[in-house]
């Protein structure tokens, strides 16, 4: 990559008001692609750095969702809190939030009241339901939509278990991929009419339209894409994607000249089955490393992969390859692991720029560069209690 490429976003300002992953997520993107994302964070903290390892009392949670963001920590309900975020909104591009319907407006700091300070404020509000409808005030987390939308459903009867949750949080992620989609296209209509745009992103909505497999129940037919099956080999599991009983894997094995029909003639399908089963079995169970097994996979044309303990991603090839997987300072002597951008640009550069930050550990430096405070005008915003200076921060 040449050094002198620069971020695709680099001038952008955003102010990310959001908790947990949705909305988080998408922010975390934005600093990714450049953008200078501010994190305002209530006195309580976000409930994510109560989650994983802790470093300086930073949780792998909030650097996972937060890294490379700066951080105010701001109480909303305080007298003057509302004047100072209409201020940093005059000179900022987008504003993420996720909070319920209805509590921006409570707190002074609405889609409406922003557009009167900014008209060319893109604003992001991701929440469980939409901002109208019958469930629009109804608390929600991914797991909830999950349910809602049949996941859990679909994935009991799939493994005929008892339902229960996605192992990772399919309807946060949605939201805000989805959301980060409606940015940039808000962003680009914006270079053409100078005017903004207020996004309305539900989780229900974002999670249905991504649902690959919903026409089946919605035309009420049975799910005809078969899940292939998983072997138990010398060298631990892996997952073939082929049908069941392997009939993909039986013909190219033939074509290729390394097994020959078994079954007798004459023979009912049944013991056809059985025969046929037994000989591909005995082949594939030859195959005792995984490079074996990876040589002969190539050589059938048959898509697989290592059924993988998640624990052992550090040494996935091409994760290692692309390096997805990049060391941030920890800044207690030592780094610690975080997914990279998956951007690749051809003549721009994206990726993480950095740890995730202390509650208020930017107080003065983004109200010094975003609004030229003078120090003591940011000293009394810190005497009021409007600006808090959390555990860890540069303010202490």
């Amino acid at each position: 990559m040449n050094p002198n490429q620069t971020y695709p976003l680099q001038d952008v300002r955003v102010l990310d008001f959001s908790r947990v992953v949705a909305g988080p997520f998408a922010g975390r993107l934005l600093t990714d692609l450049g953008a200078d994302v501010v994190k305002i964070e209530p006195p309580e903290g976000d409930s994510t750095r109560l989650h994983g390892r802790k470093v300086l009392g930073i949780s792998a949670f909030f650097n996972q969702q937060n890294a490379g963001k700066r951080n105010i920590c701001l109480d909303l309900r305080a007298p003057g809190a509302a004047e100072l975020v209409k201020d940093l909104v005059s000179v900022a591009d987008i504003v993420i939030e996720n909070y319920r319907p209805g509590v921006m407006q409570r707190l002074g700091i609405g889609y409406p009241a922003l557009r009167g300070v900014n008209p060319k404020l893109i604003m992001l509000s991701i929440t469980g339901f939409g901002q109208q409808g019958p469930e629009s005030g109804k608390p929600s987390y991914a797991p909830v939509v999950h349910a809602e939308l049949g996941l859990m459903h679909r994935l009991a009867e799939r493994n005929k278990t008892a339902p229960g949750d996605l192992p990772l949080s399919v309807a946060d992620t949605n939201a805000s991929l989805h959301g980060l989609v409606g940015v940039l296209a808000a962003l680009h209509m914006r270079d053409r009419t100078g005017v903004g745009q207020h996004i309305d992103m539900s989780m229900m909505d974002a999670t249905f339209a991504t649902d690959d497999r919903a026409h089946f129940e919605l035309e009420n037919q049975p799910d005809s894409i078969v899940v292939g099956p998983i072997l138990e080999m010398e060298f631990g599991p892996v997952f073939l994607a082929a049908d069941p009983e392997m009939r993909l894997v039986f013909k190219r094995l033939v074509k290729c000249g390394l097994i020959e029909d078994p079954a007798p003639p004459g023979a009912d399908l049944p013991a056809k089955i059985e025969a046929r089963q037994q000989v591909i079995d005995h082949t594939l169970q030859q195959c005792k490393t995984l490079a074996q097994f990876s040589a002969l996979m190539e050589q059938l044309d048959i898509p697989w992969g290592q059924v993988r303990d998640p624990r052992n991603l550090p040494q996935q090839a091409t994760l290692v390859s692309r390096n997805m997987l990049v060391q941030v300072d920890d800044r207690a002597g030592g780094t610690r692991p975080v997914a990279d951008s998956p951007y690749r640009f051809s003549q721009a550069k994206a990726g993480v720029r950095g740890p995730a930050a202390h509650m208020g550990e930017h107080n003065r430096r983004v109200l010094e560069d975003w609004l030229q405070l003078a120090p003591d005008r940011i000293d009394e915003l810190m005497s009021s209690n409007v600006l808090i200076s959390g555990a860890g921060s540069a303010e202490e």
